[in-house]
């Protein structure tokens, strides 16, 4: 239920908040409401409506239409999957309870929860599943048509059994199905894709109470749903396009939760109005190579500048310490990390060494960067990058472009020397950035080395410590080969109320479900 301003225990004069954001207050009630309503349980931890900030605004609430990572933040609160990754970016069950590969894994058999219904009381049965992957994959301009690439059919076996048949074998499979959100067939069909949008028919832990685009997304707990109850009563979703104004809003107490950049972590601790929480993201900052190039085709150039630079002293301090050096192009939550795996180290001298060893002579080398968007502090890490290459001799010339020119050249495979670059896997898993990284078509696969494409595929057909020790050849292979420099993990940062016990995914995405009050 709205709150009276006057509850909010951290309201102080700061800079105005955006437009949007002070709209959906309006609307929508403050945040810092901790007091249980009247339909709370009484019960420690439970009741009160919050407020948390999304980095832009959805482009529609149709499951099947759009599936972009903010969209997943109000999805996962208000729709099943078939599958969970947690906080910690494991895969345990949600709408399945099990899910079982024939013996090549070409054909997932997942077993449905029983008893499961959606908000307006039909109950969810293999119809719901098959509707809903059918639909995305007979439309190609759904943003979830890509996670089922390679899927090539879904059947109900029986009410409570779904077969995928694959195109070929997929053991990442499960993790792909944790984007997919299930719809009510006959609801769906009934309303069409529009209507149903505007007014979403769900089975998660929250149902939504109001829509009300680029202003706010309010959610009521669902108290038919199936598993352990919410033991919020209701949260707002709010689209804060503004660094600034998400971390005012946390501080003013009109926002609960709210991303916030590397640079504003130090004024949130030391506010004393919210805390701050860090945890490892599942991205990897790195430097593509476009290894076909002048003298970057020579492994020992590339090699060289990998150890040229002092990854962790960048983490220290353009970072400042939020964020760990990576070793390979797989964070450590996502799956097929390989730990253990060296890149070389910080060695200058041995830079050094292989240079000579190379006859490099002071050829030019290109690094390109956004100055904008995707990677914070981009400018000052490419400085920073700059700054050890040029001190190891080699030539450096800094090439700034903002974020939707620089994003073009990637897929256009146009780099012609090293480029700032990040990839974190909203499956929480390797599959889909070795695609990428190593495969034919992969925007960032200048190499085009048939061995490493080799083992990209290969990895999908094995499971277990087998799968592992694909990664381990393939992720070692590129390190020795130069193919790309994997720089850091950055850290996801947010802003939180003191009084709000919420649990950070390695995504950065927003669950719900089991976020309370603290005692």
């Amino acid at each position: 239920m709205p709150m009276s301003p006057a509850r909010s225990p951290f309201r102080r004069a700061l800079p105005a908040l955006s437009v949007g954001l002070a709209s959906a207050l309006m609307l929508t009630g403050c945040a810092g409401g901790f007091e249980s309503s009247s339909n709370s349980t009484g019960e420690a931890g439970t009741g009160g409506r919050i407020v948390a900030a999304l980095p832009t605004d959805p482009t529609s609430m149709d499951p099947v239409k759009t599936g972009s990572l903010v969209v997943l933040s109000v999805f996962f609160n208000t729709f099943d999957q078939l599958t969970k990754i947690t906080a910690d970016g494991s895969l345990e069950p949600k709408l399945a309870t099990k899910w079982t590969p024939n013996a090549d894994l070409t054909t997932w058999d997942f077993t449905l929860r029983d008893g499961v219904t959606f908000t307006n009381a039909e109950p969810l049965t293999a119809d719901d599943v098959v509707f809903s992957f059918t639909r995305i994959l007979q439309d190609p301009t759904s943003e979830n048509f890509g996670y089922l690439s390679s899927l090539a059919s879904v059947e109900k076996v029986d009410e409570l059994t779904v077969r995928f048949t694959m195109k070929a074998p997929f053991s990442a499979f499960p993790r792909n199905t944790s984007l997919i959100s299930i719809v009510p067939d006959e609801a769906y069909a009934a309303m069409g894709p529009e209507a149903f949008a505007a007014a979403p028919v769900g089975s998660g832990p929250f149902k939504f109470e109001k829509i009300q685009r680029g202003v706010a997304y309010d959610l009521v707990r669902n108290d038919s749903y199936w598993g352990e109850a919410a033991k919020l009563d209701a949260l707002s979703l709010v689209p804060v396009a503004s660094d600034e104004s998400r971390v005012n809003g946390v501080l003013s107490g009109s926002l609960d939760v709210a991303q916030i950049s590397p640079a504003q972590v130090a004024p949130v601790k030391g506010s004393g109005a919210a805390t701050v929480q860090s945890e490892l993201s599942n991205g990897v900052v790195f430097l593509g190579v476009n290894s076909t190039a002048g003298v970057l085709a020579d492994a020992k150039i590339r090699q060289a500048i990998g150890m040229a630079i002092d990854k962790k002293a960048i983490v220290d301090t353009v970072l400042s310490g939020l964020g760990e050096p990576a070793t390979q192009m797989l964070a450590p939550a996502v799956e097929g990390f390989v730990s253990g795996l060296s890149d070389g180290g910080y060695n200058p001298d041995g830079a050094k060494k292989l240079l000579a060893e190379a006859g490099y002579s002071g050829e030019s080398i290109d690094l390109e960067y956004a100055l904008d968007g995707r990677i914070p502090l981009s400018g000052e890490v490419a400085q920073a990058i700059q700054g050890y290459l040029t001190t190891a001799g080699i030539k450096v010339n800094l090439v700034g472009a903002d974020q939707a020119s620089h994003t073009l050249k990637v897929r256009n495979r146009q780099m012609k020397g090293i480029y700032l670059n990040t990839w974190a896997p909203s499956t929480v898993d390797g599959d889909l950035p070795l695609t990428d990284f190593y495969e034919k078509a992969g925007n960032n696969n200048y190499a085009q080395d048939p061995k490493t494409a080799e083992l990209a595929v290969k990895q999908r057909g094995v499971e277990g410590q087998d799968r592992l020790s694909v990664f381990e050849e393939l992720l070692g292979l590129s390190n020795d080969q130069g193919y790309y420099i994997p720089l850091y993990v950055p850290a996801n940062n947010f802003a939180v109320d003191t009084k709000l016990d919420w649990t950070q995914r390695a995504d950065g995405l927003y669950d719900f479900s089991t976020t309370g009050l603290k005692k």
